[in-house]
């Protein structure tokens, strides 16, 4: 399965987007106590913009599969079609597989901003 990530271009715009989200999201949330007194928001807002990005993008790399799919089945070869239609589906997984946990952080970013009592008092319990 590694091989098949490593061949996709697709995969590898995921896999950069994603690391870039995740770099913007863990800077915001080391920094929790002065980015509410700086910015304010403006990097939360494109890296949310960008972690939507992610299942797009791993929905064009299904729709790409998929007409190798038809190109496969048309050449009447069968036997490589569930192949071709396990790699059309690598994408939507590997998108949906980075843009969850993004998710799921950012909403904890955006809540401990309208909350900052839960930011303190998570940082005396670790």
């Amino acid at each position: 399965m590694f091989e098949k990530i490593v061949s996709n271009p697709i995969c590898w715009c995921i896999l950069l987007l994603a690391l870039f989200v995740y770099q913007l999201i863990f800077h915001d949330l080391l920094h929790l106590k002065q980015y509410q007194a700086q910015r304010k928001g403006y990097w939360q807002e494109v890296s949310s913009i960008l972690t939507a990005a992610l299942p797009l993008l791993g929905l064009l790399g299904t729709i790409v599969g998929l007409l190798d799919t038809f190109k496969v089945m048309a050449l009447g070869h069968n036997e490589l079609m569930s192949a071709a239609i396990g790699d059309a589906l690598l994408t939507t997984q590997l998108g949906l597989v980075c843009a969850i946990p993004a998710w799921l952080m950012q909403a904890y970013l955006a809540y401990s901003q309208r909350n900052p009592k839960l930011h303190t008092l998570s940082k005396q319990l670790g």
